[in-house]
């Protein structure tokens, strides 16, 4: 599949999560999912044994503003860096960029995978690089998430080395985030405060002020990560519904995560903004993480969830870019169309770009599998044509897969 660069198209690709209860689920208190705790007794937890803790902080700063410290046994898991990048630099199969936390530089090489949110496969070392430097030359920053495996020991306090084996580049601006094995070392409490303590890491001092929100995780929860488009919001029992069937429950105003907001108009911070995006014939994509409650369907309680409306499947302006994905209704070869779950009319023309990584790779193919009864689930990028709704959208590139 030919690649675009990202500030070419701009992205309007929507990611949230909902959750909801089945029929002889109800909702959990999420205080079962994790309990509140204070700077000293994080320290004297550190100082019990190592742990894994996940710190977002407040934009451009190195204030913490949650931290949550994880159960022992996600202590395997990779360990990432997340935020906007500033500068990149690469040469000879090696490269650097640097990161808006205190200008953290995370290394890499030719040998790391390389990936972006548009689901188009892995990117090379050299085209990651040219969308990097694309991006920045346009004056965007662009996010990314570089992950690496945990050291068998948690690593020095002072030492700022993080040598990335996975980085994928965000479709959407998020607030900075780490998620690093640490022990006591790494707890540094203040007896003149402010802040209360710092978290060292990375060679950079992270303060943990009074307004830092402290969370501990339960044991014994089954934790789960979804996404999809939205298919329907029961407000009053904060229940929403993908199109896959999957249902989240949000139970606590507090569970929306504004990460990516700044000032995002398309950033949906309530069941009722959901609600209101959906009637007006707009398209929502959810992600989520939280507890399972149920497998059948898969039902979570969540404790993150983010919504965004993915522009341009139901609006939108002439001309504008973004990106789509939904289930796909109807296929007319003829007219050289298909249409998605919301209505939206989107036109293959000789200059859009199929994917040879789907399962379908013609609209002819896309078209028997629908009349075949098939789940069909389009994603790509555009740019509209009429606004509608519905809207009548042209895609740049696409990718047909057939849901299981």
């Amino acid at each position: 599949m030919r690649h675009l660069p990202l500030f070419v198209v701009l992205t309007a690709a929507a990611t949230a999560a909902v959750a909801c209860s089945d029929a002889t689920t109800g909702p959990t208190d999420t205080a079962a999912l994790s309990h509140e705790i204070s700077s000293g007794e994080l320290g004297q937890a550190l100082d019990t044994a190592p742990a894994r803790v996940e710190i977002k902080l407040e934009r451009g700063t190195l204030v913490a503003r949650e931290i949550e410290l994880k159960t022992p046994d996600e202590m395997t898991d990779e360990e990432y860096v997340r935020g906007r990048v500033t500068a990149v630099s690469a040469g000879g199969g090696t490269g650097t960029l640097n990161f808006e936390i205190g200008d953290l530089a995370v290394t890499f090489t030719s040998s790391a995978r390389f990936r972006e949110d548009d689901g188009g496969g892995d990117l090379s070392f050299d085209t990651f690089v040219a969308h990097i430097e694309g991006a920045l030359a346009a004056g965007v920053q662009p996010s990314v998430r570089a992950r690496r495996q945990p050291a068998a020991q948690p690593q020095a306090p002072d030492d700022a080395t993080f040598a990335a084996t996975d980085l994928r580049i965000r479709d959407r601006s998020e607030s900075p985030k780490l998620e690093l094995n640490v022990d006591a070392d790494n707890f540094v409490p203040n007896d003149a405060p402010p802040p209360e303590a710092w978290l060292r890491v990375l060679d950079r001092e992270i303060e943990i002020r009074s307004t830092t929100e402290i969370e501990a995780d339960d044991d014994d929860r089954d934790e789960s990560e979804v996404e999809g488009m939205v298919a329907a919001v029961d407000v009053a029992a904060g229940r929403v519904t993908l199109e896959n069937g999957t249902v989240i429950l949000v139970t606590d105003a507090s569970a929306f995560d504004d990460d990516g907001d700044d000032g995002d108009d398309e950033h949906l911070l309530s069941l009722e903004a959901v609600q209101a995006a959906l009637d007006a014939g707009r398209t929502v994509k959810a992600e989520a993480e939280g507890a399972v409650q149920s497998t059948s369907p898969l039902t979570i309680l969540a404790h993150e969830v983010e919504f965004e409306i993915e522009d341009g499947n139901g609006g939108g302006v002439p001309g504008q870019g973004f990106e789509f994905e939904s289930t796909v209704q109807s296929a007319d070869v003829g007219a050289g169309v298909f249409v998605l779950a919301n209505g939206t009319t989107v036109r293959v023309t000789d200059a859009t770009v199929i994917s040879g990584l789907g399962d379908l790779v013609t609209l002819q193919a896309v078209a028997n599998a629908v009349a075949a009864g098939q789940p069909v689930r389009a994603e790509g990028r555009a740019v509209v044509e009429s606004a509608g709704p519905p809207a009548t959208i042209v895609a740049l590139t696409v990718k047909w897969e057939v849901d299981d």
